[in-house]
Protein backbone atom coordinates (compact mmCIF):
# COMPACT_ATOMS: atom_id res chain seq x y z
CA UNK A 1 0.00 0.00 0.00
CA UNK A 2 1.38 3.36 -1.07
CA UNK A 3 0.80 6.52 1.02
CA UNK A 4 -1.70 8.76 -0.73
CA UNK A 5 -1.14 12.47 -1.46
CA UNK A 6 -3.15 13.51 1.60
CA UNK A 7 -0.88 11.53 3.90
CA UNK A 8 2.23 12.92 2.21
CA UNK A 9 0.92 16.46 2.60
CA UNK A 10 -0.01 15.89 6.24
CA UNK A 11 3.57 15.01 7.11
CA UNK A 12 5.15 17.64 4.87
CA UNK A 13 6.62 15.10 2.45
CA UNK A 14 7.10 16.70 -0.97
CA UNK A 15 9.07 14.05 -2.86
CA UNK A 16 7.52 11.09 -4.65
CA UNK A 17 7.54 8.07 -2.31
CA UNK A 18 9.66 5.04 -3.17
CA UNK A 19 9.43 1.68 -1.38
CA UNK A 20 12.17 0.82 1.09
CA UNK A 21 13.67 -2.67 1.18
CA UNK A 22 13.66 -4.87 4.25
CA UNK A 23 11.21 -5.42 7.08
CA UNK A 24 7.71 -6.32 5.94
CA UNK A 25 8.02 -4.27 2.77
CA UNK A 26 5.51 -1.63 3.88
CA UNK A 27 7.80 1.38 4.44
CA UNK A 28 8.21 4.23 1.95
CA UNK A 29 10.74 7.03 1.70
CA UNK A 30 9.72 10.45 0.44
CA UNK A 31 12.80 12.64 0.53
CA UNK A 32 13.79 13.05 4.18
CA UNK A 33 10.59 11.40 5.45
CA UNK A 34 9.96 7.68 6.02
CA UNK A 35 6.30 6.64 6.14
CA UNK A 36 4.94 3.38 7.58
CA UNK A 37 1.45 2.00 8.23
CA UNK A 38 0.55 2.89 11.80
CA UNK A 39 -1.07 -0.41 12.78
CA UNK A 40 -2.58 -0.06 16.25
CA UNK A 41 -2.74 3.72 16.86
CA UNK A 42 -2.07 3.27 20.60
CA UNK A 43 1.18 1.49 19.85
CA UNK A 44 2.14 3.98 17.15
CA UNK A 45 1.62 6.99 19.43
CA UNK A 46 3.42 5.36 22.35
CA UNK A 47 6.40 4.48 20.14
CA UNK A 48 6.57 7.99 18.73
CA UNK A 49 6.60 9.51 22.19
CA UNK A 50 9.23 7.04 23.39
CA UNK A 51 11.52 7.86 20.47
CA UNK A 52 10.87 11.58 20.90
CA UNK A 53 12.21 11.25 24.46
CA UNK A 54 15.12 9.00 23.47
CA UNK A 55 16.08 11.51 20.81
CA UNK A 56 16.92 13.99 23.55
CA UNK A 57 19.54 11.52 24.87
CA UNK A 58 20.84 9.97 21.66
CA UNK A 59 23.91 11.12 19.82
CA UNK A 60 27.61 10.57 19.53
CA UNK A 61 28.21 10.80 23.28
CA UNK A 62 25.54 8.19 24.03
CA UNK A 63 26.52 5.60 21.42
CA UNK A 64 23.35 5.40 19.37
CA UNK A 65 20.98 7.39 17.19
CA UNK A 66 17.20 7.20 16.80
CA UNK A 67 14.98 8.75 14.12
CA UNK A 68 12.74 11.62 15.17
CA UNK A 69 9.02 10.93 14.91
CA UNK A 70 7.16 13.49 12.80
CA UNK A 71 3.79 14.95 13.66
CA UNK A 72 1.11 15.40 11.05
CA UNK A 73 -0.01 18.87 10.03
CA UNK A 74 -0.99 21.05 12.98
CA UNK A 75 -3.58 23.80 12.91
CA UNK A 76 -1.13 26.07 11.16
CA UNK A 77 -0.72 23.46 8.43
CA UNK A 78 2.97 22.73 9.04
CA UNK A 79 4.28 19.29 9.96
CA UNK A 80 6.22 19.28 13.23
CA UNK A 81 9.09 17.14 14.36
CA UNK A 82 9.38 15.17 17.59
CA UNK A 83 10.55 18.17 19.60
CA UNK A 84 7.16 19.87 19.21
CA UNK A 85 5.24 19.82 22.47
CA UNK A 86 2.77 22.69 22.16
CA UNK A 87 -0.96 21.98 22.09
CA UNK A 88 -1.27 23.22 18.52
CA UNK A 89 0.80 20.31 17.23
CA UNK A 90 -0.94 17.63 15.21
CA UNK A 91 -1.21 13.91 15.88
CA UNK A 92 1.52 11.30 15.37
CA UNK A 93 -0.90 9.32 13.17
CA UNK A 94 -2.57 10.54 9.96
CA UNK A 95 -4.68 8.49 7.59
CA UNK A 96 -3.43 5.26 9.15
CA UNK A 97 0.25 6.22 8.68
CA UNK A 98 3.14 7.39 10.85
CA UNK A 99 6.21 9.28 9.71
CA UNK A 100 9.82 9.35 10.81
CA UNK A 101 12.96 11.28 9.99
CA UNK A 102 15.06 9.43 7.42
CA UNK A 103 18.51 8.55 8.80
CA UNK A 104 21.55 7.64 6.67
CA UNK A 105 22.93 4.16 7.17
CA UNK A 106 22.53 0.55 6.11
CA UNK A 107 21.81 -2.71 7.95
CA UNK A 108 24.85 -4.96 8.27
CA UNK A 109 25.47 -8.38 6.83
CA UNK A 110 26.05 -10.85 9.66
CA UNK A 111 27.82 -13.46 7.52
CA UNK A 112 30.96 -14.92 9.09
CA UNK A 113 32.37 -12.78 11.88
CA UNK A 114 30.98 -9.40 10.91
CA UNK A 115 33.07 -6.33 11.77
CA UNK A 116 29.79 -4.64 12.69
CA UNK A 117 28.98 -7.12 15.45
CA UNK A 118 30.94 -5.31 18.23
CA UNK A 119 29.26 -2.04 17.21
CA UNK A 120 25.83 -3.68 17.47
CA UNK A 121 26.67 -4.95 20.96
CA UNK A 122 27.84 -1.51 22.10
CA UNK A 123 24.81 0.22 20.59
CA UNK A 124 22.42 -2.25 22.22
CA UNK A 125 23.97 -1.71 25.64
CA UNK A 126 23.81 2.06 25.27
CA UNK A 127 20.25 2.00 23.93
CA UNK A 128 18.98 -0.27 26.71
CA UNK A 129 20.72 1.79 29.37
CA UNK A 130 18.70 4.75 28.08
CA UNK A 131 15.50 2.66 28.29
CA UNK A 132 16.10 1.47 31.85
CA UNK A 133 13.45 2.64 34.30
CA UNK A 134 10.75 3.27 31.71
CA UNK A 135 7.45 1.51 32.46
CA UNK A 136 5.86 -1.14 30.28
CA UNK A 137 2.81 0.05 28.33
CA UNK A 138 -0.47 -1.55 29.46
CA UNK A 139 -1.07 -3.26 26.10
CA UNK A 140 2.30 -5.02 25.97
CA UNK A 141 2.03 -8.79 25.46
CA UNK A 142 -1.67 -8.72 24.61
CA UNK A 143 -1.61 -8.59 20.82
CA UNK A 144 -1.87 -12.34 20.25
CA UNK A 145 0.81 -12.23 17.55
CA UNK A 146 3.14 -15.15 16.73
CA UNK A 147 6.04 -13.12 18.16
CA UNK A 148 4.24 -12.66 21.47
CA UNK A 149 3.37 -16.36 21.53
CA UNK A 150 7.01 -17.28 20.99
CA UNK A 151 8.20 -14.93 23.72
CA UNK A 152 5.65 -16.20 26.24
CA UNK A 153 6.43 -19.86 25.60
CA UNK A 154 10.14 -19.12 26.00
CA UNK A 155 9.54 -17.53 29.40
CA UNK A 156 7.10 -20.11 30.74
CA UNK A 157 4.06 -17.86 30.46
CA UNK A 158 2.23 -19.99 27.88
CA UNK A 159 1.83 -23.75 27.67
CA UNK A 160 3.86 -25.12 24.73
CA UNK A 161 1.60 -28.12 24.14
CA UNK A 162 -0.29 -26.83 21.12
CA UNK A 163 2.94 -25.60 19.52
CA UNK A 164 4.70 -28.93 20.01
CA UNK A 165 1.68 -30.72 18.55
CA UNK A 166 1.77 -28.49 15.44
CA UNK A 167 5.54 -28.77 14.88
CA UNK A 168 6.96 -31.55 12.68
CA UNK A 169 8.91 -34.21 14.57
CA UNK A 170 12.45 -32.83 14.16
CA UNK A 171 11.38 -29.31 15.09
CA UNK A 172 9.32 -30.50 18.05
CA UNK A 173 12.35 -32.49 19.21
CA UNK A 174 14.52 -29.37 19.15
CA UNK A 175 11.96 -27.43 21.14
CA UNK A 176 11.60 -30.16 23.74
CA UNK A 177 15.36 -30.30 24.19
CA UNK A 178 15.62 -26.53 24.60
CA UNK A 179 12.63 -26.29 26.95
CA UNK A 180 14.07 -29.05 29.14
CA UNK A 181 17.32 -27.09 29.45
CA UNK A 182 15.70 -23.86 30.67
CA UNK A 183 16.42 -22.73 34.21
CA UNK A 184 15.23 -19.66 36.15
CA UNK A 185 16.80 -16.39 35.04
CA UNK A 186 17.29 -14.00 37.95
CA UNK A 187 17.82 -10.77 36.08
CA UNK A 188 15.69 -7.61 36.20
CA UNK A 189 13.32 -6.98 33.32
CA UNK A 190 12.91 -3.72 31.46
CA UNK A 191 11.76 -2.44 28.09
CA UNK A 192 13.89 -3.97 25.34
CA UNK A 193 14.04 -3.98 21.55
CA UNK A 194 13.32 -7.59 20.65
CA UNK A 195 14.34 -7.44 16.97
CA UNK A 196 17.65 -5.62 16.72
CA UNK A 197 19.47 -7.64 14.05
CA UNK A 198 18.02 -6.00 10.95
CA UNK A 199 16.95 -2.79 12.66
CA UNK A 200 20.28 -1.15 13.39
CA UNK A 201 21.69 1.07 10.64
CA UNK A 202 25.42 1.65 10.36
CA UNK A 203 27.09 4.74 8.94
CA UNK A 204 30.84 5.49 8.96
CA UNK A 205 30.41 8.97 10.38
CA UNK A 206 27.71 8.40 12.99
CA UNK A 207 26.75 6.07 15.85
CA UNK A 208 24.47 3.15 14.94
CA UNK A 209 20.82 4.07 14.47
CA UNK A 210 18.20 1.93 16.23
CA UNK A 211 14.92 1.85 14.29
CA UNK A 212 11.58 -0.04 14.24
CA UNK A 213 11.20 -0.61 17.97
CA UNK A 214 9.74 -4.03 18.90
CA UNK A 215 8.88 -3.77 22.61
CA UNK A 216 9.24 -6.61 25.10
CA UNK A 217 9.56 -6.64 28.90
CA UNK A 218 12.59 -8.85 29.48
CA UNK A 219 16.22 -8.68 30.69
CA UNK A 220 18.28 -6.29 28.59
CA UNK A 221 20.66 -9.04 27.51
CA UNK A 222 17.86 -10.85 25.69
CA UNK A 223 18.04 -8.21 22.94
CA UNK A 224 21.58 -9.30 22.09
CA UNK A 225 20.69 -12.98 22.46
CA UNK A 226 17.89 -12.61 19.89
CA UNK A 227 20.20 -10.72 17.54
CA UNK A 228 22.79 -13.49 17.87
CA UNK A 229 20.26 -16.28 17.28
CA UNK A 230 18.91 -14.50 14.20
CA UNK A 231 22.42 -13.96 12.84
CA UNK A 232 23.33 -17.62 13.39
CA UNK A 233 20.06 -19.01 12.03
CA UNK A 234 19.42 -16.81 9.03
CA UNK A 235 22.45 -14.56 8.57
CA UNK A 236 25.24 -17.09 8.09
CA UNK A 237 27.13 -15.87 11.16
CA UNK A 238 30.07 -17.82 12.53
CA UNK A 239 29.46 -19.25 16.05
CA UNK A 240 32.59 -17.35 17.10
CA UNK A 241 30.39 -14.24 17.47
CA UNK A 242 29.08 -15.70 20.72
CA UNK A 243 32.50 -15.11 22.27
CA UNK A 244 31.70 -11.38 22.28
CA UNK A 245 28.74 -12.13 24.58
CA UNK A 246 30.55 -14.21 27.17
CA UNK A 247 30.41 -11.37 29.68
CA UNK A 248 26.63 -11.03 29.47
CA UNK A 249 24.94 -12.36 32.64
CA UNK A 250 23.00 -15.60 32.07
CA UNK A 251 23.84 -15.52 28.36
CA UNK A 252 23.37 -19.27 27.90
CA UNK A 253 19.83 -19.17 29.24
CA UNK A 254 19.06 -16.00 27.29
CA UNK A 255 20.27 -17.62 24.06
CA UNK A 256 18.11 -20.68 24.75
CA UNK A 257 15.04 -18.52 25.35
CA UNK A 258 15.77 -16.42 22.27
CA UNK A 259 15.97 -19.56 20.13
CA UNK A 260 12.80 -21.06 21.63
CA UNK A 261 11.00 -17.79 20.98
CA UNK A 262 12.06 -17.68 17.35
CA UNK A 263 11.25 -21.35 16.69
CA UNK A 264 7.81 -21.08 18.31
CA UNK A 265 7.09 -17.94 16.28
CA UNK A 266 7.87 -19.86 13.09
CA UNK A 267 5.60 -22.76 14.10
CA UNK A 268 2.70 -20.43 14.91
CA UNK A 269 3.07 -18.28 11.79
CA UNK A 270 3.68 -21.20 9.39
CA UNK A 271 0.90 -23.57 10.46
CA UNK A 272 0.13 -25.91 7.57
CA UNK A 273 3.30 -24.96 5.68
CA UNK A 274 5.13 -28.28 5.94
CA UNK A 275 7.93 -27.28 3.58
CA UNK A 276 8.54 -24.04 5.45
CA UNK A 277 8.61 -25.79 8.82
CA UNK A 278 11.02 -28.40 7.48
CA UNK A 279 13.33 -25.55 6.43
CA UNK A 280 13.06 -24.00 9.89
CA UNK A 281 13.94 -27.35 11.49
CA UNK A 282 16.93 -27.85 9.20
CA UNK A 283 18.21 -24.29 9.61
CA UNK A 284 17.59 -24.16 13.34
CA UNK A 285 19.20 -27.47 14.22
CA UNK A 286 22.86 -26.30 14.24
CA UNK A 287 21.88 -23.40 16.50
CA UNK A 288 19.99 -25.74 18.81
CA UNK A 289 23.00 -28.06 19.04
CA UNK A 290 25.33 -25.13 19.69
CA UNK A 291 23.18 -23.64 22.47
CA UNK A 292 22.58 -26.98 24.20
CA UNK A 293 26.32 -27.70 24.10
CA UNK A 294 27.09 -24.32 25.71
CA UNK A 295 24.53 -25.00 28.43
CA UNK A 296 25.96 -28.45 29.07
CA UNK A 297 29.40 -26.88 29.61
CA UNK A 298 27.87 -24.54 32.21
Amino acid sequence: MRPDPGVLAAFGARADPVPLPGGEGTAWRAGEVVLKPAGDPRVARWTAELYRDLGLLAGRDHGFRVPRPLRAAARDGAARDGAARDEAAGDWVAGGWVAWQWLPGQPASWAGVSPFWPRLIAASRAFHAALAGRPAPPWLGRDGSPWTAGDQVAWGERDPGSVLAAAPGPLAGQLRGLLAALRPVRLPSQLIHGDLGGNVLFSPASPPAVIDFSPYWRPAGLALAVAAVDALTWGGADPAILGELDGEPEIGQLLARAHVGRLVTEVVSRRGDQGGLDTVARTGRPVTVLILARLALG
